[in-house]
Formats: C-alpha cells, sequence, structure tokens
C-alpha cells in the first residue's frame, strides 16, 4: 500500500478494480514540467449523447467517434453521499484496492503539485489478460460552489515499461464532474472514452464499457456512505 499526498491539501487515492470501465478509467494525474504539457481534457457536450440504459438514480450514455469503431461513454448518477464526501471517496487512492472493481496494482510515478500526479495502473479484468497504463490525473475544485473537476490522460512514456503478458493501453481520457444539490446530494457526471486493445471485439469492448459503469458508481456511493473511515 502507499499513500499520495498533497493532492488538495488531502490524502489521495488510485482507481482500484473497474470493472473494464474502471480497469479502462481509473487514471491518476499529474504534470511534469518540461516533460509534458496537456490541455484540459473534457467531453465535447455539443455532441449528440444516446441514452443507452438507466439503473436506479444512474443512467449511461454513449456517442460515436469519428474514425473510430469505440464509443465514448458518460455515467449520469446522482449519488446519496454529499459531494465533499463523494469527492474524498474518488481521492482516496491509497484505498482503492479496498472498494474500487478490479484494480490490481497501482504505482505512484510523480507528484507535481497538489493537484496533478502521474500514477501507473495495472487491471485484471475478468476473461481477458491484464491491462495496463500511466496516467496524468488534474484536479480542479472550487469549494466554496461545491463543484469538483478530475481529469486524466494516458501518459504512458512517464510510467514503467510495458510487461510481458500485460497489454498496453494507449487510449484513455476520462473525467468526474461533481457538484452539490440542493437536498446535500451529489449530481455526477463520469464521461471515459478508452480503447481496451488487445483481441476484444469492438462490439464487447463497448457493452463493457457501458455495464462497468454501474458497477464504479455504486463502488463509489458505498464508499462514499461509509463514514468509519472518513475524518
Amino acid at each position: 500500500m502507499f499513500i499520495v499526498k498533497g493532492l488538495s491539501g488531502t490524502q489521495s487515492p488510485v482507481w482500484k478494480r473497474a470493472a473494464m470501465t474502471g480497469l479502462f478509467s481509473l487514471c491518476a494525474l499529474f504534470s511534469v514540467q518540461g516533460l509534458c504539457e496537456t490541455a484540459r481534457i473534457e467531453a465535447d457536450d455539443k455532441a449528440q449523447w444516446k441514452k443507452v440504459s438507466s439503473k436506479d438514480q444512474a443512467s449511461v450514455w454513449t456517442r460515436e467517434v469519428i474514425d473510430s469503431p469505440i464509443k465514448e461513454v458518460k455515467l449520469v448518477v446522482t449519488f446519496q453521499a454529499p459531494v465533499e464526501q463523494v469527492w474524498k471517496t474518488i481521492r482516496d487512492v491509497e484505498h482503492y484496492l479496498k472498494f474500487m472493481p478490479y484494480l490490481d496494482a497501482i504505482e505512484v510515478m510523480k507528484l507535481d503539485g497538489q493537484d496533478k500526479a502521474y500514477i501507473y495502473h495495472r487491471v485484471d479484468p475478468p476473461l481477458v489478460s491484464q491491462r495496463d497504463y500511466t496516467l496524468l490525473i488534474v484536479d480542479e475544485v472550487d469549494a466554496e460552489k461545491g463543484h469538483y473537476y478530475r481529469y486524466w490522460t494516458q501518459k504512458n512514456e512517464l510510467g514503467p515499461a510495458p510487461k510481458k503478458g500485460v497489454v498496453r493501453l494507449t487510449i484513455c481520457d476520462g473525467s468526474w464532474t461533481l457538484s452539490a444539490t440542493e437536498d446535500g446530494k451529489t449530481k455526477a457526471s463520469y464521461w471515459l472514452y478508452t480503447d481496451p486493445a488487445g483481441r476484444i471485439p469492438n462490439w464487447l469492448a463497448n457493452k463493457v464499457n457501458k455495464s462497468a459503469l454501474y458497477d464504479v458508481a455504486e463502488a463509489i456511493e458505498q464508499r462514499a456512505l461509509d463514514l468509519s473511515w472518513q475524518q
């Protein structure tokens, strides 16, 4: 286990297991001056999304990507916990292995200030071989307005070399957008564009990406509502 400290003033966590989506989603942050600069990663809300499923207080949306067989996916969900608790859960990198689906290993490669980091992830999803990737994760917080934003993008050149038997992901962009509701809950949007790589049919990759989002949401909500680990 390890602790990522200094991110937005608290101990930070890294994605843990996220069923093929967590697999493709959980990522990290950090920008190293002189090594790499990156533009802010966010979904283009002007493009048209299609609602494909819903479950309880959550819904999954997809849309086509030009020149790619893999679709973008987005989860829109209302968490029953306050936004501060949800944000603390998303950033609880130290304990991701306890509650996030399929995360097998995490290593902090580089920290840059309080809101950026490079983090290596290895996931062990069902039915296919392990995947890994290194991500730049960036946090943007406006606590007074109750707005929290985290985005990530692939930065494999700043992580470990490829490992035999582990498929290296080369596309992994995404974000979390959180805002407080008037009744003390959390409105959240989880956007993801990732290619699982390897010999996975495109239809299966798209299906898994969609279904896994619910697993991620459930894991985060349960953890956020558990006050026993929060201070």
